[in-house]
Formats: structure tokens, C-alpha cells, sequence
């Protein structure tokens, strides 16, 4: 799929949840965030930045990239205030893969334990918390929404450890657009850059993308603003500053 490898812990079993799969995250080592860099946990329902709000901390003008840790699940495997629940696209004859008690990868973005990936891909469920409901899993699809999407998993899961260097879930760029983090798929190369592959899926202006051999999924976390290169297949790829990254946490 991309330039990460599968991080896989094997643990202590949790009565909480489980799930089945037919693709496991590639790795993706993240740079040391720079001094500087601000981290904000928001444990209730708090939307990103809203573009709109120019000045304010966090904003698409601050000179250094915010870190956000969303945080819609707590411990309990409940949803936290102000995050609403969507089963509609639940399908428990085609049960998603988190793994079992014997194998279990994280969320790529995870900053908390026991936040898992799950497959397959098109399911878009790489960052999923267990509830208390056996074989129920609380996903966040879209980190720019307060929505969590309840699907159905296959196995009770092993207890998992957050990756060493975690990848944002979703990026906010200076330009505003939003970014999600790329969950396999099959993406061409631009043509300008065909040793690149593509990190981020984007808005209006293109996607992110990165040499294959990139330890950061193409994020420029050396400067206290990051940036990342932008564009579309056919024209020229832009450096575009990263206003907030996303991450998941589990509220206490």
C-alpha cells in the first residue's frame, strides 16, 4: 500500500471488542515534533479550527503548527460529550478486521493504547476504539466531524500499545484545505514525481505526496510550522504550511 510497515503488539487480552482483515498499515515514522510545536488535547466534541476564525490560536496564520488529540471515546469505550454515534453503516455479515487476541496493529495516529486499525481499507476504519459491547467498534472516519460510525468487528482483541512516532489522522492546511490520512487504495504518481506515492488525500488544491523511501508520510517537520507538498497528477507540487495535525487519544 504506501511507505509505512504494520507496527504489531501483541498483548494481554480485552473483553472489550474485536474484528477480520485483509491488509495491515504500513509503517510511518514521524520526525521529532519541534520544541515549539503546541499540542491541545480536546477530550468533548470540539471541531477543528474553523478557517474562518483568522487570528485566533491554532488558526491558518499561527506560525506554529498546533497539535490537536482528538479524543471522542474515554476508557469506558464510551463516546464523550458532544460526539454522536452513526450505525447506519454498519454491516455485521461483512465484519471489519481489528484482529484478535493474538495479533492486533495500532491506529496509525494513535497517541493513547487500545486504539486499533482495522480492515479492509475501503472500510475507513484505521483509528477504532472497543466498547463494552463485545464485537462493537467506535470509529472516527473523518476527523473534521464529531461523528463516530459504530461497526461491527469479528474477534475480541488483544490490548495494543500506540506506535512509537504516530501519524496525524488529518492535517488543516494554510490554504484550508483538509486532509485525511491515506488508508490504502490505489493512487497513481504525479506525473512530474513518479517516485512519489500520496500520504494524504486533500480538498481543492490537490493531495500530499512524498518520496516512497519518506519517514514522515511527506510532512517537513523540521521547522516549527511543518509543510507539505501539494498537488494534483498533472501540475507542479506546492510547499503549503500544515496549520493543525490531528492525532487520536482515548479521554480519561
Amino acid at each position: 500500500m504506501s511507505v509505512w510497515a504494520a507496527i504489531l503488539v501483541v498483548a494481554s487480552v480485552t473483553a472489550l471488542a474485536g474484528c477480520v482483515g485483509d491488509e495491515q498499515p504500513g509503517s510511518q515514522r514521524a520526525a521529532t515534533t519541534p520544541a515549539a510545536a503546541t499540542t491541545t488535547t480536546v477530550p468533548a466534541a470540539a471541531t477543528p479550527t474553523d478557517p474562518g476564525r483568522s487570528g485566533s490560536p491554532g488558526t491558518l496564520d499561527d506560525p506554529v503548527t498546533r497539535r490537536v488529540n482528538l479524543a471522542p471515546v474515554d476508557r469506558r469505550g464510551q463516546a464523550t460529550t458532544g460526539w454522536t454515534i452513526d450505525g447506519s453503516d454498519d454491516d455485521p455479515s461483512s465484519p471489519i478486521d481489528c484482529g484478535d487476541t493474538s495479533r492486533v496493529s495500532p491506529s496509525p495516529a494513535a497517541v493513547s493504547g487500545d486504539i486499533y486499525y482495522c480492515s479492509p481499507s475501503a472500510a475507513g476504519a484505521d483509528a477504532c476504539w472497543p466498547t463494552p459491547q463485545a464485537q462493537r467498534m467506535l470509529c472516527l472516519r473523518d476527523p473534521f466531524t464529531t461523528t463516530l460510525d459504530a461497526l461491527t468487528a469479528q474477534a475480541l482483541v488483544a490490548k495494543v500499545s500506540p506506535p512509537k512516532d504516530p501519524a496525524p489522522l488529518g492535517l488543516l492546511l494554510a490554504n484550508g484545505d483538509h486532509c485525511r490520512l491515506r488508508d490504502g487504495g490505489a493512487w497513481s504518481s504525479p506525473e512530474g514525481h513518479p517516485d512519489y506515492v500520496g500520504s494524504y488525500s486533500c480538498g481543492p488544491h490537490g493531495d500530499v505526496w512524498a518520496p516512497q523511501n519518506s519517514s514522515t508520510g511527506g510532512i517537513n517537520k523540521t521547522v516549527n510550522r511543518w509543510t507539505v507538498l501539494v498537488g494534483d497528477i498533472t501540475g507542479p507540487l506546492t510547499t503549503v504550511p500544515v496549520a493543525e495535525a490531528y492525532y487520536v487519544a482515548t479521554a480519561p
